[in-house]
């Protein structure tokens, strides 16, 4: 990154929040670059003793099965992300229960070459019985619903898959989303909590 996303001034290194980072020189812009971030999002989806799972088309992973989900846009709730993705890469509706738990990763390049971060959120949703999967055979090569024991024995089914599948089991002690209470001066938030 050279320039700024904001106004189009070319970007400097000034010190900020402890460390070098680029900026905007314009005091009015106010720009900062803290780095590439992004949230992903997956979903376990259970039905009749079977677990869901889609079958990657594209590297990295090609021919791997994991659980459907993707990446939340910038302006996307996670809740709302994971229900998208699991209808876009499986062709199941399904609404999400709880969060079972999330992965930290700092490492790759972003997009000026420095290390990217990436917040993986596990879930469990309840899917649309009436649904049967499917899939646009080209990014998902396969959508299934997978007997439980062969899954978390399946040697191309991905670890943080059978992490997830086996925390959605024990049922019932992940963090559910509560709204957030509405308050027009602030920016929208969900919060994720143990139910009582």
């Amino acid at each position: 990154m050279k320039f700024c996303p904001k106004c189009g001034k070319p970007l400097v290194t000034r010190h900020e929040g402890g460390r070098d980072r680029l900026a905007c020189p314009d005091s009015e812009c106010r720009y900062i670059f803290f780095g590439d971030f992004s949230i992903g999002v997956g979903g376990v989806v259970i039905r009749d003793g079977k677990v869901l799972l889609i079958r990657r088309g594209h590297e990295p992973g090609r021919g791997w099965w994991q659980l459907p989900g993707g990446y939340a846009e910038a302006d996307e709730p996670v809740v709302a992300a994971v229900e998208r993705e699991v209808l876009e890469e499986a062709g199941i509706r399904a609404k999400v229960v709880e969060v079972l738990g999330f992965r930290h990763s700092v490492g790759g390049g972003g997009s000026i070459g420095g290390p990217s971060t990436n917040v993986y959120i596990g879930f469990r949703l309840e899917p649309n019985v009436e649904d049967e999967p499917c899939c646009d055979e080209d990014e998902i090569t396969g959508t299934q619903y997978w007997p439980i024991d062969e899954a978390l024995a399946h040697e191309r089914v991905q670890n943080l898959t059978k992490w997830l599948v086996t925390a959605a089991l024990k049922g019932g002690r992940g963090l559910v989303h509560q709204e957030r209470p509405v308050d027009p001066s602030r920016p929208p938030w969900m919060l994720f909590t143990v139910p009582h």
